[in-house]
């Protein structure tokens, strides 16, 4: 080994010291001896590479971006197809990694500024820059999900991405007073409903609510009305319905489903099941990705199914909530475009077209899939997939 790799490799023995050791006992409280004793080096190899311990200090906040940015830069959360999915992924890794001892999930750069800020501007710069820094890799999906969902307000992404680890420094602060990881846990738990609360007013519900919910349970309708059945929404004028003449026939892959499932008259029970899988999609949410929502049901045994797509088995699912690995197969597919309030009407016109078309058909259910974001489309051109079990 030449003299230059030697040199180099003491240089990041005492900076990866310098990790543990101040996130340990603090700046302040740490001495050059320390380092050098946990780094395995002289004092004199020390000083070969910093003047001060101020300059190590400003080195170790530059490296601990290095060396956290790869370990960010390759984590799962980037997966999501969503932005503001991404986003919460993104909260549910920083809660993943409160593991160990307090020194070992707390932040280098977060210890030291908070005693430093004063007295150590060079410092403080380093550690500013970092945590910054940081908070820039989540400001282009902050952005995105804002337009996507034309979230509009006062605040920035810029703002939002720097509250997200104002939050998570502070987490550790609560650790260390409290000697333990669960008050950090329970910070982060309150940053993602924060997180998703600011997208509640433009982030809609699943089709099947709203809209169609009121249409399926006659909520919106005038006092003592009565719901209508389903056999009137299917006759329902159909001019202005955009349904596809004809059927095509698709394989529809597996998937792992979770659902709330009612047993009963479906107009009735649709609604209601939309309606509680939305309450309790905050706890599926927490540790499962959600890919696309869609209902299955069978008219023959009043059972419906208001549920969600999920990336993989779903994992710690609440109370209320199934789950099935739904094999798929092939349908006959028919293609809505306009409205939820149109789906009823649709159903019977796509009822009617397949038997016109002569369509086998097999005992299974029929789905129900809602293509689009209404987040981001306008109603009229909603898609919906109307899917019939193909024999």
């Amino acid at each position: 080994m030449s003299k230059t790799q030697t040199q180099h490799e003491s240089k990041r023995k005492l900076l990866d010291a310098a990790f543990s050791v101040i996130r340990t006992k603090g700046y302040s409280a740490t001495r050059v001896e320390d380092i050098c004793e946990a780094a395995g080096v002289t004092k004199g190899s020390f000083f070969y590479h910093f003047k001060t311990k101020e300059d190590l200090a400003v080195e170790a906040a530059e490296y601990w971006s290095s060396v956290t940015s790869e370990l960010f830069r390759d984590a799962p959360y980037h997966q999501a197809a969503d932005p503001l999915d991404r986003l919460l992924a993104y909260i549910d890794f920083r809660k993943a990694l409160l593991q160990g001892e307090l020194p070992e999930f707390t932040c280098l750069v977060g210890t030291m500024v908070q005693e430093v800020y004063e007295t150590w501007p060079a410092i403080r710069s380093a550690c500013s820059a970092s945590i910054g820094g940081h908070a820039g890799t989540l400001e282009p999906d902050i952005a995105a999900a804002m337009e996507k969902y034309g979230v509009r307000g006062t605040w920035t992404a810029r703002s939002l991405a720097l509250h997200t680890q104002a939050v998570i420094q502070g987490s550790f602060i609560l650790a260390k007073a409290q000697g333990g990881a669960t008050v950090a846990t329970e910070s982060l738990d309150h940053l993602r409903r924060y997180i998703r609360l600011l997208f509640t007013e433009t982030r809609p519900q699943a089709a099947g609510h709203g809209a169609q919910e009121q249409e399926l349970t006659g909520q919106g309708r005038e006092e003592g009305e009565p719901a209508k059945p389903q056999e009137e929404m299917a006759m329902a004028a159909t001019a202005d319905v955009r349904l596809t003449e004809k059927a095509d026939t698709k394989d529809w892959p597996g998937m792992h489903y979770v659902f709330v499932e009612r047993v009963g008259p479906i107009p009735q029970n649709a609604g209601l099941a939309w309606t509680e899988l939305h309450r309790l999609r905050p706890e599926i949410e927490k540790h499962n990705l959600i890919t696309g929502y869609m209902s299955l049901y069978r008219m023959d045994q009043n059972v419906y199914r208001a549920g969600v797509r999920v990336l993989e088995k779903p994992q710690h699912l609440p109370e209320g909530v199934r789950y099935e690995k739904y094999a798929g197969g092939r349908f006959h597919r028919f293609v809505l475009t306009g409205p939820f309030t149109q789906l009823g009407a649709a159903t019977g016109l796509a009822v009617q077209r397949a038997r016109e078309q002569h369509l086998a058909l097999r005992d299974d259910f029929n789905i129900e899939n809602y293509v689009t974001d209404p987040r981001v489309t306008p109603e009229d051109e909603y898609i919906t997939e109307i899917l019939f079990p193909a024999g």
